[in-house]
C-alpha cells in the first residue's frame, strides 16, 4: 500500500465516498419530509394499502382515541365483513362507522385522505390490520 491511501481528507476536500452519498440523494417534498420526521419520533405502524403505497398509523391524540374506542363499540373489529352486513330489518349496516375507523387512522398525516379513497384501496384484511394497529398503538387491548 501506498502513502496516500492512508491520507485523511482535509474538511474542505470532500471524500469519494461524499461525492457518490451527495449524487444519490433525493429531494424529498414538504409532504414526505414531514411524514418522515414524525415516523421518525413515534411508534407509528406501517400499512401498505392496493394503491401500492405505504401509509404510516400514528398513536391518536386523546380527543381521537375516545372517538375511536366509542366506535369500536359500535363496529365488529373482529370479523370486518360483519359490519357490511345488514343487522336490523330496515337493510342498515355499520359499514359507515367502519370507514370512519379507518379515516381515524390516517387523519393524523394525511389530511388529503377521503372515505372513497379508502373504499377503492382497502380490502378485509387491510382494513382488519389497520384497526388492530390502531388498537395497538392506542394501547386500548390493555384497557379493554
Amino acid at each position: 500500500m501506498n502513502e496516500r491511501e492512508f491520507t485523511v481528507p482535509s474538511k474542505n476536500e470532500p471524500s469519494k465516498s461524499d461525492a457518490v452519498v451527495e449524487s444519490t440523494k433525493k429531494v424529498l417534498t414538504e409532504e414526505e419530509a414531514q411524514i418522515k420526521e414524525k415516523a421518525f419520533f413515534e411508534e407509528d405502524e406501517k400499512v401498505r394499502l392496493r394503491d401500492g403505497k405505504t401509509y404510516y398509523l400514528p398513536p391518536l391524540g386523546l380527543k381521537d382515541a375516545r372517538k375511536l374506542i366509542k366506535k369500536l363499540n359500535a363496529i365488529d373489529s373482529g370479523f370486518i365483513i360483519a359490519n357490511l352486513i345488514p343487522d336490523d330489518p330496515e337493510g342498515a349496516d355499520r359499514y359507515h362507522e367502519l370507514i370512519d375507523v379507518l379515516m381515524m387512522g390516517f387523519k393524523p398525516y394525511y389530511s388529503w385522505m377521503t372515505p372513497e379513497h379508502l373504499e377503492e384501496y382497502v380490502d378485509l384484511e387491510t382494513a382488519k390490520q389497520i384497526i388492530d394497529a390502531m388498537i395497538g398503538l392506542n394501547g386500548i387491548k390493555k384497557s379493554m
